[in-house]
């Protein structure tokens, strides 16, 4: 484990303690907006010092005092095993400061008497599915699950949740939180994993197409748009502006696509001026 000061404004303010002054070009223009604060209440001042000019300390308890109200367990932080985020918080009070990554937490939902099995053990994610509505794996825990048959990306958590009402084929549904993660493709694209045909269901705007690209590199040749056979007409009564105003770089990206399904709704899209919210393919299943 790393031993020492937390970063770099907490390394000089361990040689102010020390010595109570340091070079003021060892300051980078970062820490000293960082210092100014102390700075300004006169707590440290910068002098002339020969040919060079240093940072002295006036008033060690009021730097105490600032060293304590910023880096809350000491200037080389936390003793002990903690995830990244806590460690954040524990060291400098900013759990987005953590640079370390959780777990990535797979929500699923299965149906057709779906499992996953590695081995001799089974998951009988349908079975969880019927009981509880969802199950949730954590990725790290996944490698060498596997399983057959259909399986669903969903873009948006409603549609998820009603996913057997869109597409009663599908054996085995991941939430995608709109972008999917790397990991959760890698696990897709696994020896176990190969022969699962893949469908996406996204909100049909550009960052969806460009999000089925995307798949589709990650798993090329069983990767496929859902497209139900009324789409046009979602389009056309339901459709939203904005999708395509938001992303208007994407889309002019997309349309020089070769891929069959991203040229269908892009064409949709130049059509209509309008991309479609996912949720839009409940209105005529519920």
């Amino acid at each position: 484990m790393k031993t020492g000061p937390i970063d770099s404004l907490a390394k000089h303010l361990a040689t102010l303690t020390g010595s109570s002054s340091l070079p003021a070009s060892n300051i980078s223009g970062r820490d000293r907006l960082r210092m100014r604060s102390l700075f300004d209440a006169g707590i440290i001042e910068e002098v002339r010092s020969g040919a060079g000019r240093r940072i002295v300390v006036i008033n060690q308890e009021a730097l105490q005092d600032f060293i304590q109200s910023v880096y809350p367990s000491g200037l080389e932080g936390i003793k002990g095993d903690l995830p990244a985020r806590s460690r954040a918080v524990a060291d400098r009070k900013d759990s987005k400061k953590g640079t370390g990554k959780s777990p990535t937490t797979v929500l699923i939902r299965g149906f057709n008497l779906c499992t996953l099995h590695k081995n001799d053990t089974l998951l009988p994610v349908a079975e969880w599915t019927e009981s509880a509505g969802v199950a949730a794996l954590c990725l790290d825990s996944m490698k060498g699950w596997q399983c057959q048959g259909t399986l669903g990306l969903v873009e948006n958590l409603e549609t998820f949740w009603h996913i057997q009402k869109i597409a009663p084929y599908v054996d085995i549904a991941i939430y995608s939180e709109g972008r999917i993660g790397a990991d959760v493709l890698d696990w897709l694209n696994s020896p176990g994993m190969i022969a699962t045909r893949v469908i996406h269901f996204p909100d049909y705007d550009p960052v969806g197409m460009d999000e089925l690209l995307r798949i589709k590199r990650a798993c090329p040749e069983r990767t496929e748009l859902y497209r139900p056979p009324d789409l046009e007409n979602l389009f056309a009564h339901y459709g939203k502006a904005q999708l395509l105003q938001d992303s208007v770089a994407v889309l002019a990206r997309l349309r020089k696509s070769s891929d069959i399904d991203v040229r269908y709704v892009v064409g949709l899209m130049d059509k209509y001026g309008v991309g479609l919210e996912q949720e839009g393919l409940l209105i005529h299943q519920l």
